[in-house]
């Protein structure tokens, strides 16, 4: 399988790349910056976000993207990685964006955690943006949503889906997101859906 990430330099990204390339999978590693890493399985490209032409060369050949891009400047990228999905004729993409960050998947929650969201959402107005672009794009999707994220190695120990007690203030290692994000793409789950997730 050959899986674009948007956002390889990221928090994240080196988690997802090293996951990939565990599974034997081939990994398009993207980010804005020009970057020298090398490595089997790899090919990096950076390029502007703002560039559709560059976005639809870069999913040639794809079979998946993952959208890994951070807190900040989401709203523009997210939609352009989005068009040139539709260019490329390329449905299945997954992103992470944060805990709690739309009102289709804060019906997953308790009581009191839709309470702590709600107060929470202005801090998380562009993430839930981001959700609703990914959720009006007709593409194959599967939005993440984790809470905290921790380093350190894989514990293999996390629950996700539907799960009791989901809370903003629980955590995740990043290695376990990576994992759990990979592996579902490569098995085609949570389909059109969010899923929360969490050690």
């Amino acid at each position: 399988m050959q899986i674009t990430i948007f956002g390889a330099t990221g928090s994240v990204g080196h988690y997802l790349i090293n996951e990939a390339q565990r599974r034997g999978d081939t990994v398009v590693a993207v980010s804005r910056h020009a970057h020298s890493k090398q490595s089997s399985g790899v090919s990096w490209q950076s390029f502007d976000y703002d560039s559709l032409d560059s976005i639809v060369k870069t999913l040639a050949g794809s079979d998946a993207a993952i959208i890994s891009l951070g807190d900040y400047d989401v709203i523009t990228p997210t939609q352009n990685i989005v068009a040139a999905m539709k260019v490329a004729n390329l449905k299945r993409v997954e992103i992470l964006t944060g805990f709690g960050t739309s009102s289709a998947s804060r019906k997953q929650l308790g009581i009191g955690m839709r309470a702590v969201m709600t107060v929470m959402m202005p801090m998380l107005r562009t993430k839930e943006k981001q959700d609703q672009i990914i959720r009006n794009s007709g593409l194959i999707f599967t939005i993440v949503q984790p809470p905290t994220l921790t380093d350190g190695p894989a514990t293999h120990a996390y629950r996700y889906g539907n799960y009791g007690h989901k809370s903003i203030s629980g955590h995740i290692a990043r290695a376990d997101l990576a994992e759990f994000m990979i592996t579902n793409l490569v098995e085609d789950r949570f389909k059109r859906e969010s899923v929360y997730l969490q050690n």
